[in-house]
């Protein structure tokens, strides 16, 4: 998803030595395959994402990561859409995003809105995480459908990153 610091490791010219935060934008295409109960479900979409990386580059310095808001939007099993939005962090390519994700109402399912969580690797251009969604409802409907269980899944992103904003 955001491989912002590893960015301004291998592009070091891009943000200056004091490690003061440089904002970044991406966005790009994402894919996931998850699981909930006894089904499998697919997604296709597109993420974004707006940062404030630091990095240094003084040799005792462990200041490389970024801090950040993410949004997902994905049509899901090709009858729903999932939207997902929240907070996201990275250190070197490791990295955390918590949210809240929406899964709009089908024929046999409500609309549905959960906790989002996932871990992730993160590269130039790119990612590989693993997602957690809890919902925070399980009662019925009026008209009888279930919201959507819980779910675990892989994530795949391409994303192009922009330099510094400002």
């Amino acid at each position: 998803m955001n491989a912002l610091a590893l960015l301004a490791l291998v592009v070091p010219a891009a943000s200056p030595d004091d490690g003061s935060p440089q904002p970044w934008f991406t966005v790009g295409p994402l894919v996931s395959v998850s699981r909930r109960q006894e089904e499998a479900a697919w997604g296709m979409g597109v993420e974004s994402t707006l940062n404030l990386a630091m990095h240094n580059n003084r040799m005792g310095s462990f200041r490389s990561g970024a801090l950040g808001v993410f949004g997902q939007g994905q049509w899901m099993e090709g009858d729903h859409a999932r939207l997902c939005g929240g907070v996201q962090g990275t250190f070197l390519i490791f990295g955390l995003e918590t949210g809240l994700a929406y899964e709009t109402a089908t024929a046999a399912r409500r609309a549905t809105t959960s906790l989002h969580l996932a871990p992730f690797l993160g590269f130039v251009y790119g990612s590989v995480g693993v997602r957690f969604s809890v919902p925070l409802e399980n009662e019925r409907d009026l008209s009888g459908r279930l919201p959507y269980g819980r779910e675990v899944g892989l994530t795949l992103t391409l994303k192009k990153p922009f330099s510094p904003m400002l």
